[in-house]
């Protein structure tokens, strides 16, 4: 490690001799395990070697990874506490964060296991990752932030990250920019490009590349062999055959499509979109072996037999669709969120084998349906859509969902909401355009954190909702504050208003508002 990093400082210095010098001494013992004491858990061997070198550079230094700084054990600790007090409100926020190669980063928004070596300022880091997916390993290095929705592993190590440097130095793939007196450097001779930016058109993990690059000669020919619809979309979608079939996310609404076959050799694509066009076939999907996210909504598809071979499947949407047949989801363990509204389908029972599915969205459903429902208990968050024939006597039975955390009701008139009684984690409830006679078994439940009526002025027994223990936010109509904030002892969080409101009650709006803040202090 020592020696590498000499030798990038070496390499560097007739065009950067910043970088040496800007390198700062070695941390200690002492700081090593202060900063492993907060974390909770051991520094990985090659990160303690790197600290013990050198506890990162100075703040003025030239950025040792392509521009972007080293942080020090200090200034590492303080971007880690960023991300690790806001890492319980964006819990389970997995929906648009894909890894690159799948399975190998959790996709997630944050966390805590990854510790940023580096940040951009903008609210994204280069970090080590302590807390791989299961085809992943500790100490490969990723990106990750504000901005980072999409992660690679940019290395398999620390040592693999900074032989990369090196070796990159030595070939003279860089550029020195110097601006009012600051001097630093960025990856290859093309300007100034960002490094996250940069290592995207990298074979990654570098050095040690998973998938090799589709040589430009067969993209080529695979480009020459397609209809001009389709090359015009390879052009609007990448610019060149090879990105193009490198690209992770592609969306083709509303355009007609009949024949997707071209996508059969988008392998790395992780996000499709192919909503409202006219598919009835979906087997080129097959090939698409990286797939999190398929939205197949509006299309006559029938068949899902193809895609059961797409371990890495997260996220199906099938609403509006032809499907009528969900056995062939049944071996789909990585499937978490699925949305069937408006689709023929009539038997729910084959999702009961998937025990990662945690969000489901349905429309219409029957008595019987509503049964079957009650049978998916590892369900975290369920949306029902209108309910058919003699559903809501059997809503008692969805009370079996003792998971369910947040619950969404659209276009439902119901006499009560007794069901959720025993639905004791319920945390969020949204109910749009319907109406309760009796919504008080709402007040009962004892991690009820979040409620909206939305479109739903009829909505009764809010005296005794309003007397929640648990309840701290609240979305909902004029009338609706007003009778809440009047029955209850303590503010809720209504920042946040549904529907219009005259002068006078926005005036009294905002006068609850800053009561509630000055009592807060």
């Amino acid at each position: 490690m020592k020696q590498t990093l000499q030798e990038i400082a070496e390499l560097l210095r007739d065009k950067l001799p910043e970088l040496g010098h800007s390198l700062n001494p070695p941390a200690v013992e002492e700081e090593l395990l202060k900063a492993e004491e907060e974390l909770g858990y051991s520094l990985p061997a090659e990160l303690r070697e790197l600290y013990l070198t050198h506890n990162g550079e100075k703040e003025d230094g030239p950025g040792l990874f392509f521009g972007l700084p080293f942080l020090s054990l200090e200034g590492m600790l303080a971007e880690w506490r960023i991300w690790e007090g806001l890492e319980e409100q964006m819990e389970g926020l997995e929906s648009g964060h894909y890894s690159v190669p799948a399975g190998w980063i959790k996709e997630r928004y944050i966390n805590r296991g990854w510790l940023p070596i580096s940040k951009d300022w903008g609210g994204n880091n280069l970090g080590v990752d302590m807390d791989p997916d299961r085809e992943g390993t500790a100490g490969q290095i990723i990106n990750f932030g504000r901005d980072e929705e999409i992660k690679y592993v940019i290395a398999r190590n620390l040592r693999h990250w900074l032989q990369f440097i090196r070796d990159t130095a030595k070939a003279g793939n860089y550029t020195v920019h110097e601006e009012d007196e600051y001097r630093h450097w960025t990856l290859g001779r093309d300007g100034s490009t960002h490094l996250f930016d940069a290592v995207r058109s990298l074979e990654l993990p570098v050095l040690e590349p998973v998938q090799p690059k589709v040589p430009e000669v067969d993209a080529a020919e695979w480009m020459s062999g397609l209809d001009q619809e389709w090359q015009t979309r390879v052009a609007n979608n990448g610019g060149t055959p090879d990105k193009f079939l490198r690209t992770k996310r592609l969306m083709f609404i509303r355009e007609g499509l009949t024949d997707i076959s071209p996508l059969a050799r988008c392998e790395e694509v992780r996000e499709l979109v192919l909503s409202r066009n006219e598919i009835s076939s979906v087997t080129a999907l097959s090939g698409c072996t990286q797939l999190k996210t398929l939205y197949l909504g509006g299309n006559p598809v029938t068949d899902l037999r193809p895609l059961q071979g797409l371990k890495h499947l997260k996220e199906l949407i099938l609403s509006e669709s032809a499907v009528a047949d969900l056995s062939p989801l049944s071996a789909m363990a990585s499937l978490r969120a699925l949305d069937v509204q408006q689709t023929p389908i009539r038997d729910y029972s084959p999702l009961r084998q998937l025990a990662s599915l945690r969000v489901l969205e349905v429309s219409d459903p029957d008595a019987d349906q509503v049964r079957q429902l009650a049978e998916l208990r590892q369900l975290k968050e369920l949306t029902i859509v209108r309910l058919g024939a003699g559903a809501e006597s059997e809503l008692k039975a969805l009370g079996q969902l003792s998971n369910l955390e947040i619950l969404h009701l659209d276009e439902v008139s119901l006499n009560s909401l007794s069901f959720v009684r025993k639905c004791r984690k319920l945390r969020t409830v949204t109910i749009k355009n319907s109406s309760v006679q009796d919504a008080s078994a709402l007040g009962e439940l004892p991690n009820l954190h979040s409620l909206e009526l939305q479109g739903s002025p009829e909505i009764g027994g809010l005296e005794r909702v309003a007397k929640s223990d648990s309840l701290k936010r609240a979305s909902v109509a004029f009338p609706q504050f007003v009778l809440l904030s009047k029955h209850s002892n303590r503010y809720f969080d209504f920042s946040t208003m549904n529907g219009r409101m005259t002068d006078e009650e926005s005036t009294i709006w905002h006068q609850y508002l800053d009561l509630a803040r000055e009592t807060s202090r």
